[in-house]
């Protein structure tokens, strides 16, 4: 963890503005004589938990928008123009010695404080969800006390959402039994009443799950759902329907989807998989992160993007595609993702490469529709990430970095140019004319089979092209969303028709089983 600065290490630094556009790059720099010393660069990838972000960048909604940041002793709030002019900077009190989080809502800011109760004293207030108005007048607060939590915003991250007059807050607490575990309450902004609690550890029961190492809450569309990585039981990353309204009424018998599964013993997290985000569109809900084969063939991490329909609750109703596939022996390996919503039926993607550990200094970007497939090519920039989740400001995609006595303030156009994936990542699904995508991924097929990595770690076209020649034939497995063994078992009038034909079963699925909604996964 890095050292947090006070108030007191204030020095002279630059702050640099760089832009991208997907032809080319813009810079630009400007120095603040009122800069704080932090570090928070890099910070957003993580390998086993991840944590409560220290920074923030928040659209004020009148042209300007904030560096929100947590000092240790004090949050920051500076405030610049699109021009990043620094209008203003204040702080604001540390009301609890533990910081929980910060969030921009629509007609509120909120910071989350907490302190430790080891002692389990049922009336010892252990968070506090803090209101403010958009330009930082205290308005009220809401207080939890007790809530089975020994240490608050313990093991992973805090995520909020709102729907009318209710903010719902999910964040991790070690319970009194020392059990790392999923909290979540629903306060009135109104009256700053709190709804509802949920602080035992239930499982799928009620999506209080334990051993969680990030999670993510939403909604804004009158619908409670969240997303948890879990690396205990259930041993998946989760997708959780609740049934109630959003009303601030969450505490119901909930329906669950396994967004991804992970193999490996409890409490293990052997795919180096990730969660960076999770939106939901018109149609879909979206879980945005980064895992390698589960085989253990390879270091490289690959971006993944996992829907499932709003109102579906079953795991084989999941659809997963690869948005890279960085082959064993490849430079640049993907790290935790973020992701921003442009409307309901957009968003782009950003990440960073490394070379092992090494920092490439490059970030890539690419746009998504709302069904989780790619709208645009890659596109590519210097720079870097930090803990700050980039935000949509002016038609920008904004965040900054800090590097000692240095700020950087990123961006890039949130316009999608309508640039269609290459040829080459087209060829990856379509051979002759037929299109593959039902069957196969070209991410998935080259990180389950080493040979296919060796021989087509480079070319896209050639390995769909031995996966149609030679794959389907000898049953091999192409795509997350088909499993030519389990559709097999699945049906016996296909095995009666077919019998040992592997071929026969992807195009059966293809030109028949997938709109029968026929099940092709175990």
């Amino acid at each position: 963890m890095k050292k947090r600065h006070g108030r007191l290490a204030v020095l002279l630094a630059a702050i640099v503005l760089v832009t991208a556009t997907p032809l080319a790059l813009h810079a630009a720099s400007k120095t603040n004589s009122k800069a704080i010393v932090t570090n928070n660069i890099h910070d957003n990838d993580y390998s086993a938990r991840k944590r409560v972000a220290n920074s923030y960048v928040v659209d004020n909604l009148n042209g300007t928008f904030s560096r929100v940041e947590n000092m240790g002793d004090i949050v920051l709030i500076e405030t610049y123009n699109n021009y990043l002019t620094l209008l203003g900077q204040q702080f604001i009190a540390m009301e609890m010695p533990v910081f929980g989080g910060f969030w921009g809502g629509a007609s509120y800011n909120y910071v989350l404080f907490g302190q430790d109760n080891t002692g389990r004293d049922p009336g010892r207030e252990v968070m506090r969800l803090v209101r403010y108005t958009k330009d930082w007048k205290r308005l009220g607060s809401t207080s939890l006390y007790g809530c089975n939590t020994a240490i608050p915003f313990y093991g992973c991250n805090t995520d909020f959402s709102e729907y009318g007059d209710t903010v719902f807050v999910r964040t991790g607490h070690m319970t009194y039994d020392g059990q790392q575990a999923i909290l979540t309450f629903s306060a009135r902004n109104s009256d700053h009443a709190l709804l509802q609690v949920q602080s035992d550890v239930t499982g799928r029961s009620y999506g209080a799950y334990a051993d969680s190492a990030a999670t993510f809450i939403e909604a804004s569309d009158g619908a409670v759902t969240a997303v948890d990585h879990c690396l205990g039981d259930p041993h998946a990353v989760v997708a959780t329907r609740y049934n109630a309204p959003g009303n601030g009424n969450f505490i119901s018998w909930c329906n669950t989807a396994d967004a991804l599964a992970l193999p490996g013993a409890y409490g293990t997290n052997t795919p180096g998989t990730s969660i960076g985000g999770y939106e939901v569109s018109a149609q879909y809900r979206l879980v945005f992160g980064v895992t390698t084969p589960y085989d253990g063939s390879s270091p490289n991490r690959n971006i993944f993007i996992a829907s499932v329909p709003k109102n579906s609750d079953r795991t084989e109703d999941v659809r997963i595609a690869y948005a890279t596939g960085y082959a064993y022996g490849d430079l640049p390996s993907a790290t935790t993702p973020y992701v921003v919503k442009l409307n309901n039926d957009q968003f782009v993607v950003v990440w960073e490469n490394r070379n092992g550990y090494a920092e490439t200094e490059t970030i890539n970007y690419v746009f998504v529709n709302g069904s989780g497939q790619l709208t645009s090519q890659i596109y590519t920039m210097s720079g870097c990430l930090s803990d700050c989740q980039p935000i949509l400001f002016n038609g920008k995609i904004v965040w900054y970095t800090t590097n000692g006595a240095k700020c950087t303030v990123y961006s890039f156009s949130a316009v999608n140019s309508g640039v269609a994936p290459s040829r080459e990542a087209r060829n990856a699904i379509v051979n002759r004319g037929t299109d593959y995508s039902k069957v196969y991924d070209y991410a998935y097929y080259i990180n389950r089979y080493p040979d296919m990595r060796v021989l087509y770690g480079k070319d896209p076209a050639g390995a769909l092209q031995h996966f149609v020649q030679h794959g389907m034939s000898e049953g091999r497995q192409g795509s997350e969303n088909f499993d030519p063994i389990a559709y097999k078992n699945n049906y016996a009038d296909l095995r009666r028709a077919y019998g040992d034909d592997w071929r026969q079963y992807y195009i059966h699925f293809m030109n028949f089983g997938y709109d029968e909604g026929r099940n092709a996964r175990w």
